[in-house]
């Protein structure tokens, strides 16, 4: 049996991750403009997000897949490495192209853990612990991502665009460097015995979480994550950089103090339920948001986005380990990253193409509606009894205790399970 220590990893990663999501979020947030001064277009502004957005979903593939052989802790340190390196050549790019390659490269060590990152804090801890853990470390980071527009909007304007980047390839540098230092291996001993392929993620259960790995993905990407939130606030809002990284931050500060009780709500109701509501209120809010001109109408639409997002991100990671079993998460996330990602790299030009016909709110009206929609496959599959059962006598189960109950022990075969189709096929 698995044995936990008190919470593990998770103020190490806590920690690190904060670096680097600060790091990132020192120049994220005008990424798209800055692609804009190096010369590119608005539409190659989109292709480019296509292709960083393809290298990051490539990387979660192979980052499930090392993380299971090699371990997690490799995977991270590693990653953090690269990617410092790779902020630092872009530093000194003047063309997008060239800036482009450099920033893949980045994209690829960022998403090439995000397998791992779930992995390593749910493996952490116990179950019941999972909703917690990931409230603190998504508390931790919601910090970072709040001041670091900040000083970013401080230092755009004293040294320049160079400066920022190379102020977070040092961050990522030191989350390296410390991640080698504190966090302790959590892969499972038998992730070589169970075997997974890429095609089980269409196959029974899988299928309803690769719906809403992709529907989370895409929905995210036409909105906070991509390169169309910048150009609108800049071009439809009128807002300068410094006034985009102001109110982001602002937005980012909301979601600090929503990050306790949203880890709380995740272990009330369970992730599932949380999960569905919260892409509800995100889609709306970033309706909301689309539609706004005045200045306290623009910074209300931004802490409505940061809180959802918020409890999207603590409600959707702890999902992720919910819905996997040990022996094949790594390789099960990092497929899911990668279909999700795919998917999303794809409807990036897609809409920005349509976008030059039907006008500047397309990106966020079909991203809401998909996020819409992806309370459809959460909730069927807590009607079917995946995350919870109730017990007369003790209230509610956890939601990942009773998830764990439904998987077969250890030496039991898939059909052993009635009801519940193993979402992997046997090795053969």
């Amino acid at each position: 049996m698995k044995r936990f220590h008190g919470w593990g990893n998770v103020p190490g990663m806590a920690l690190t991750s904060s670096m680097c999501i600060g790091g990132l979020m020192l120049f994220m947030p005008v990424i798209s403009l800055i692609f804009r001064d190096l010369g590119a277009t608005d539409f190659y502004i989109s292709i480019a997000a296509a292709a960083w957005t393809s290298a990051s979903a490539l990387s979660q593939y192979f980052g499930g897949m090392w993380s299971d052989r090699i371990g997690r802790v490799p995977v991270l340190v590693g990653a953090c490495l690269a990617g410092s390196i790779a902020l630092a050549l872009a530093s000194f790019t003047n063309s997008w192209i060239p800036f482009l390659l450099c920033f893949m490269f980045f994209k690829f060590n960022h998403a090439v853990q995000m397998p791992v990152f779930s992995s390593t804090i749910g493996e952490s801890v116990e179950p019941a612990k999972r909703g917690r853990a990931f409230g603190v470390v998504e508390l931790c980071i919601a910090v970072a991502a709040s001041g670091a527009p900040l000083l970013g909007a401080h230092m755009m304007e004293l040294t320049g665009t160079q400066q920022l980047l190379l102020l977070a390839a040092g961050l990522w540098l030191g989350a390296g460097i410390i991640r080698y230092r504190l966090i302790r291996e959590t892969r499972p001993a038998a992730t070589a015995a169970r075997g997974f392929g890429f095609t089980d993620v269409f196959q029974g259960r899988l299928l309803q979480v690769t719906l809403v790995a992709v529907g989370c993905q895409v929905a995210l990407t036409l909105t906070k994550w991509g390169p169309f939130m910048a150009l609108h606030a800049s071009d439809y809002m009128g807002l300068t950089r410094v006034q985009i990284n102001t109110y982001y931050a602002v937005g980012a500060l909301c979601a600090v103090f929503i990050s306790p009780l949203a880890g709380t709500v995740v272990e009330r109701f369970g992730c599932y339920i949380t999960l569905a509501v919260s892409m509800l209120a995100f889609g709306l809010s970033f309706i909301f948001w689309s539609l706004q001109t005045t200045t306290v109408t623009i910074i209300l639409s931004y802490v409505l986005i940061g809180i959802s997002f918020q409890l999207c991100m603590i409600s959707l990671g702890a999902f992720r380990v919910a819905a996997l079993d040990d022996e094949v998460r790594g390789r099960a996330l990092g497929a899911l990253g990668t279909m999700a990602m795919l998917t999303a790299a794809a409807a990036v030009p897609v809409v920005g193409y349509i976008e030059t016909f039907l006008g500047p709110f397309t990106p966020f009206f079909t991203g809401s509606a998909i996020a819409l929609a992806v309370a459809w496959p959460l909730l069927a599959m807590y009607r079917a009894g995946d995350e919870h059962r109730i017990d007369d006598d003790v209230g509610p189960m956890p939601a990942d205790e009773a998830l764990g109950a439904l998987k077969p022990t250890r030496g039991e075969a898939a059909h052993d399970s009635p009801g519940r189709p193993t979402p992997v096929r046997e090795e053969r």
